[in-house]
């Protein structure tokens, strides 16, 4: 993988990686860029600009070029991108080729020159969400708070929850919180640190998905514009649910959480096309606090107790056969690897593999007799 770090939209857009994520998201290219914008998200604007770049681009590339003038294509706009202008096609070039020439500097001269204008249409919220909003303000006064700026906002919620509400989203809530629920809306995405009340059932309500917890923390990304609408949680538990429908209703009743219930450590993906809701493991698991510090140094232990110390500092299950390895010694020293340079590790010593499925880590193996 690239050091996407320094790239700018143009590298952004010509990165068939970054392009694949844009144009055919799946699950890989999901975890991956939906962890790097976490770890650098100053760099969520550049990377805005250029999937909207490309998006320009597949629309106005069409079949009918050739492999050659598509990239002859992409080469002169991106000219024009440091020119700010867009260039002449020459005489000598067909007709229909100088067409699609044009037609795709006069979608960069909106991209580029109406560059302000889009981040004020970025923050628009999304005719679901205020609908959502419409039929919460038959019951309670709401307060929304709109961040337009760069960089993230605190917003504290009347039962001293808090919100770290990323750029271009809007967050709703009632003054307090009254009934047996506490309720808030949300266009766009923002991480939660919920006070517990396990009395009062928090729900995050977004135009596709709604998160319900007790008291936890979590993340929920639901960008107006994306496919798809994420939850992670870092602690506790939360489950998920579409919004509407009988299911919802249930939820609404009930102070359990229920259903598609997610752990530390774990993700959901709602994907709009096809109304699914996937479950599976955060790109980088991390160690959890109620673990308690641990040393991950192996003399000889069978792999029965390697894999139960994991389960138990990363909150993960491990599924395997034990008659099959569970004896298996491993000396090793793991103690500075993320949990999948672990598992590597220790499949590669035990002439193993795994994979995850549905947020859980399945190893297989002949064993090591």
């Amino acid at each position: 993988m690239h050091d996407y770090l320094h790239f700018s939209a143009e590298d952004f857009a010509q990165d068939d990686f970054f392009v694949r994520w844009v144009l055919r998201p799946d699950a890989d290219t999901e975890t991956v860029w939906q962890d790097w914008l976490a770890t650098f998200p100053f760099r969520r604007d550049e990377v805005e600009l250029a999937r909207h770049l490309v998006l320009a681009l597949h629309q106005v590339a069409q079949p009918r070029l050739t492999v050659s003038e598509k990239g002859l294509l992409k080469q002169r706009i991106f000219e024009h991108l440091d020119a700010q202008e867009a260039p002449a096609p020459a005489a000598s070039q067909p007709r229909q080729v100088r067409w699609y020439w044009a037609a795709a500097a006069a979608v960069l001269l909106l991209l580029v020159g109406g560059w302000q204008f889009w981040q004020t249409l970025r923050t628009a919220p999304d005719p679901a969400y205020q609908e959502l909003l419409v039929q919460a303000q038959a019951t309670d006064l709401l307060k929304e708070i709109v961040n337009t700026a760069q960089s993230t906002r605190l917003v504290v919620l009347p039962d001293g929850s808090s919100v770290l509400l990323r750029p271009h989203s809007r967050l709703a809530f009632p003054a307090q919180f009254t009934g047996p629920n506490r309720n808030v809306y949300l266009n766009g995405t923002a991480f939660f640190e919920v006070a517990k009340n396990p009395s009062c059932p928090f729900f995050v309500n977004t135009s596709h998905l709604v998160t319900k917890v007790l008291g936890t923390s979590f993340e929920v990304q639901a960008p107006p514009d994306a496919p798809r609408v994420m939850v992670t949680v870092k602690t506790g538990r939360v489950s998920v649910y579409p919004q509407g429908g009988t299911e919802a209703q249930t939820q609404r009743r009930t102070r359990k959480l229920e259903g598609f219930v997610l752990l530390p450590n774990q993700q959901a993906t709602y994907r709009l096309t096809d109304q699914k809701l996937l479950r599976t493991l955060v790109p980088q698991p991390t160690l959890q606090a109620s673990a308690g510090p641990a040393a991950f140094e192996y003399t000889e232990a069978p792999l029965r107790q390697v894999f139960a110390q994991l389960e138990k500092a990363y909150g993960v299950h491990i599924v395997y056969d034990e008659a099959v390895l569970g004896n298996c010694p491993l000396t090793a020293s793991l103690t500075d690897e993320p949990l999948f340079a672990k598992l590597n590790l220790i499949c590669k010593a035990v002439r193993a593999n795994y994979e995850v499925l549905d947020a859980q880590i399945v190893v297989t193996g002949r064993g090591c007799q």
